[in-house]
């Protein structure tokens, strides 16, 4: 950041006391020759630094996250026009700050590139030889394809941006400030689906279990495709002193909230935050679905796929619909420690 004048003059002060030969010049007015001399020098250097900061910023390389902060700071409604070197949004329609921070609709926003070899891997077994090579000559010598994932937030929970003309203003103003000759394709999909199924141990003096739901639990461990049609009792998974509150359950919602937008799922974390809750023993995760969600104009439930095996994975839309989640817990009291050996 460019110094002021005042911090400049100051130096420039400080300087002159230690040049013996500037003792003479002893006058504090501010109309003193050498004290006007001193502000013009000033003034000068501050010009000079306020150009080579513009043109650092200006001409700095475009890097990824230059692209996600570009992202971040579109503001909807706003003519873009270009100043001073750069393309920047007019904001004197706006009334005060509120109403820009409320026009920024971009509150989520993660950007990539693709990798070619990957790109090839898998359509390696569709192409031939000599549509490999076009597609390998595209990428590397006629275009760059940066990938951009953006969000908004809705009721306090992120959420696709599906007003059409928001997404088609946020779309023309990067075709207009991106680098020329990269591509960039923008997507912002409805959360991915999960749905998950773990066994809990659980302290049965904490987490209530009704005891006639013990067996179904143990024998659904055993195979989750039985007992399709038997009703658990609803409050199996709440606390004893406060029935309204299923911890297993929150604290999976709560982990997978805190995900960042893009971020990784990851087994282990979640197991840990369950393993967390008060009166858990065991937390157990059998099995792990997901997919992405459904198309509006299809209402039935998406096809899932199993990802148990995967220590990880990256939801495709960047976020999970915790609306559409679906958790199914197998509640066993933690007592076989009792059982003899």
């Amino acid at each position: 950041m460019a110094r002021t004048i005042a911090e400049i003059q100051n130096e420039i002060l400080k300087e002159k006391d230690n040049q013996s030969a500037l003792k003479g010049l002893t006058s504090s007015s501010k109309t003193s020759i050498w004290r006007l001399w001193v502000n013009i020098v000033a003034t000068a250097i501050w010009v000079h630094e306020k150009i080579v900061e513009k043109n650092a910023l200006v001409s700095r390389p475009h890097t990824l996250n230059w692209y996600r902060e570009q992202a971040l700071n579109y503001i909807h409604g706003a003519e873009l026009e270009w100043k001073d070197g750069s393309y920047q949004f007019d904001t004197t329609r706006f009334i005060d700050d509120n109403e820009i921070d409320n026009a920024k609709i971009i509150k989520y926003c993660a950007v990539s590139e693709v990798d070619l070899e990957e790109v090839l891997k898998q359509l390696r077994d569709d192409i031939t030889i000599k549509d490999e090579q076009i597609f390998s000559d595209y990428f590397h010598n006629k275009v760059g394809v940066v990938f951009m994932k953006v969000a908004t937030e809705s009721d306090n929970k992120i959420s696709r941006i599906d007003v059409p003309d928001q997404l088609a203003g946020f779309k023309e103003y990067i075709a207009r400030i991106k680098d020329a000759g990269n591509q960039v394709h923008i997507i912002s999909s409805p959360g991915d689906i999960l749905e998950l199924n773990l066994t809990v141990y659980v302290d049965p003096m904490t987490i209530f279990i009704d005891p006639k739901d013990i067996e179904a639990y143990k024998n659904k461990v055993k195979d989750p495709d039985s007992l399709v049609n038997y009703v658990f009792n609803k409050d199996n998974g709440s606390l004893i002193l406060d029935t309204s509150t299923k911890p297993v359950e929150e604290a999976i919602k709560n982990h997978l909230k805190n995900i960042e937008f893009n971020g990784a799922f990851i087994r282990a974390f979640l197991i840990d935050s369950v393993q967390k809750v008060n009166g858990v023993k065991i937390p157990v995760l059998n099995k792990i679905h997901t997919s992405l969600a459904k198309n509006p104009n299809n209402q039935n439930y998406p096809s899932l796929t199993e990802v148990t095996k995967m220590e990880y994975f990256i939801p495709q839309a960047g976020y999970f619909d915790l609306d559409q989640l679906k958790i199914n817990v197998n509640y066993i009291p933690y007592t076989f420690y009792r059982d003899k050996q």
